[in-house]
C-alpha cells in the first residue's frame, strides 16, 4: 500500500511541475507578445528609414550622382521600402526578428546599389555608411546604460 501510495505521490508532483513549466512557457510566450505589441504601438506611424525620395535626394546630393544613377538607383529604394512596410506590419516578429530582417535587406540593397556607383562614391557611400553605424551603435550603448541605470558598458560580443 505505501508502495502505491509513493507511486501516485511521485506520478502526482511530475504532472504538477510539468505543468508549472508549461504554465511558464505560454506566460514568456504572451509577455513577448505583448513587448511586441507595445513597441509596435510606439512606433505608430513612424518609419524605419525615409521615404525612397528623400533617400534619393541625400544620396544624390551626398554622392553627386548622375541623373542615370538615380533612375538605377530610385527603383532599388522604393522595393526597400516596400518590404519594410511588410516587415513593419508583421505581427508575428518579435522586434529582434525584424532588426535582424531589415539589416538583410538594407544590406542587399546597398549591394544592388554599388554596382551603379563610381569606385569613388562607393569609397565615400562606405566611409559615411561606417560612420552611421557608429553613431548608431554609440546611440544603442547610451539608451542601454539609461535603461538599466547603470555606468557599466555591455557585455562583449562572443567572436567565433
Amino acid at each position: 500500500m505505501k508502495k502505491k501510495l509513493a507511486v501516485l505521490l511521485v506520478v502526482a508532483m511530475s504532472w504538477g511541475a510539468a505543468s508549472v513549466a508549461t504554465a511558464q512557457t505560454e506566460v514568456q510566450a504572451e509577455t513577448a507578445k505583448k513587448v511586441t505589441k507595445r513597441v509596435k504601438a510606439k512606433a505608430g506611424d513612424a518609419t524605419m528609414m525615409p521615404a525612397p525620395e528623400v533617400q534619393l535626394k541625400r544620396l544624390a546630393k551626398g554622392l553627386q550622382l548622375t541623373d542615370e544613377q538615380q533612375k538605377q538607383i530610385l527603383p532599388l529604394l522604393n522595393d526597400e521600402y516596400a518590404k519594410l512596410k511588410v516587415i513593419q506590419g508583421n505581427e508575428d516578429l518579435s522586434p529582434k526578428q525584424i532588426q535582424k530582417q531589415v539589416e538583410e535587406l538594407r544590406t542587399g540593397t546597398i549591394v544592388k546599389m554599388q554596382t551603379y556607383l563610381t569606385p569613388e562614391q562607393k569609397k565615400k557611400h562606405d566611409l559615411v555608411s561606417n560612420e552611421i553605424k557608429a553613431n548608431k551603435q554609440l546611440r544603442m550603448k547610451e539608451n542601454r546604460k539609461a535603461r538599466i541605470g547603470t555606468k557599466a558598458d555591455p557585455p562583449a560580443p562572443v567572436s567565433n
